[in-house]
């Protein structure tokens, strides 16, 4: 049913946020947006953990409804001896889009990075949907340049391997659908700029660009803040669509709204809570 499989996609679109951003027809020389060497202080801390509440505005005039959350959280790790973050994302439904339409969504991801760089290493998908379960694992191997893909499906007792394929080829640092979010917050972004990223969703790399555009003030249950938009078109959803993401200007760089246009509808949202070393924002849901 395609309502339902465009509902599967509301509750990632933030996870996929950036790393989804798609070819921009831009003309201007694009830049890196890997920098060599990542600042001495970077906008986030250990422990930061960012919730949003995401919405569905369907077609034909109705009301848009709470769909779910995702929440994100990074923490200091190690991979191979090599000293990493380890960025963690959660996306739940709840409300009208489990009542209405049965779609019951469970999702994790997991990115490790390099913590010099920022390049991704590897990327964990695991899915729970009503029933499907699929486990994914994506490594990047810069040394001897290739990308692993790993898939399982969980339905079967025993475990199915689904995928088990070697890509050669690594143009450079490969940004992940989860430290994509994240790398655009170690720059200060600056309307009329526009950035180059070697992306991977699921294993597959292909060349991005991202445009910012314009500083705007975006009001959220947390508070308000000057902010400064992102705009792409195409690539998020299937039949393309325009994707746009808001970061804040202050020294933190939050991304603290998003919106996307897909097939049947919109999905929007906004940041509920920030919890970090450095402050707590937040709201919480009523009972009911």
């Amino acid at each position: 049913m395609a309502v339902k499989r465009t509902s599967t996609n509301i509750l990632v679109a933030l996870v996929l946020a950036a790393g989804i951003i798609c070819l921009s027809s831009a003309a201007k020389q694009a830049e890196n947006l890997f920098a060599d060497q990542l600042p001495n202080q970077v906008p986030f801390q250990e422990a930061e953990s960012l919730r949003f509440e995401v919405n569905w505005k369907p077609l034909f005039l109705l009301p848009a409804f709470k769909a779910g959350e995702v929440s994100f959280s990074i923490r200091q790790s190690a991979y191979h001896q090599k000293p990493t973050y380890t960025i963690s994302a959660w996306a739940t439904s709840e409300g009208s889009l489990t009542s209405m339409i049965g779609l019951k969504i469970n999702n994790y991801f997991e990115s490790t990075v390099d913590r010099n760089d920022f390049r991704s290493y590897r990327l964990l998908r695991k899915t729970h949907q009503n029933k499907k379960q699929r486990y994914l694992e994506v490594f990047f191997d810069y040394d001897d340049g290739f990308t692993r893909i790993h898939e399982t499906n969980l339905e079967t007792d025993p475990p199915k391997n689904i995928r088990d394929q070697t890509i050669e080829g690594i143009p450079g640092p490969v940004a992940d659908v989860l430290s994509v979010f994240y790398l655009a917050r170690l720059r200060s972004l600056q309307p009329g700029e526009t950035y180059l990223i070697h992306f991977s969703e699921s294993g597959k790399i292909k060349p991005v660009h991202v445009v910012v555009q314009q500083q705007e003030r975006v009001t959220t249950d947390i508070g308000a803040f000057d902010s400064v938009r992102i705009s792409t078109v195409g690539g998020l959803f299937k039949g393309g669509g325009e994707f746009r993401i808001w970061y804040s200007t202050d020294q933190f760089r939050l991304p603290v709204q998003f919106e996307a246009d897909v097939r049947f509808g919109k999905i929007s949202g906004k940041i509920i809570r920030l919890e970090s070393p450095r402050r707590i924002r937040g709201i919480f849901p009523s009972p009911n």
